[in-house]
């Protein structure tokens, strides 16, 4: 599935972390490194399949690790209004 970012959130890389602001509500949020790799692949269209292999490789985590901080974080998204 392609995730789409919404209007209205600016996007800021910091170091190795990601900074969203939300324009309409003023809210900052931060991500650390690992949600700021899952994002940057989401937002580039990588197949949830392949980052949970990313996700794998890059940090020594099980699959089934791997698939839930993905689905929480696309979950965590969407309830911010942030991906659609």
């Amino acid at each position: 599935m392609k995730y789409k970012i919404n209007k209205g959130f600016i996007v800021q890389k910091l170091d190795n972390k990601m900074v969203i602001f939300d324009g309409e509500e003023s809210i900052i949020y931060t991500f650390n490194e690992t949600a700021s790799f899952i994002f940057k692949k989401l937002k580039s269209g990588v197949p949830e399949g392949d980052i949970v292999h990313m996700l794998i490789k890059r940090y020594g985590i099980k699959e089934n690790k791997a698939t839930k901080d993905l689905h929480e974080l696309i979950a965590d998204l969407k309830k911010k209004k942030i991906i659609t």
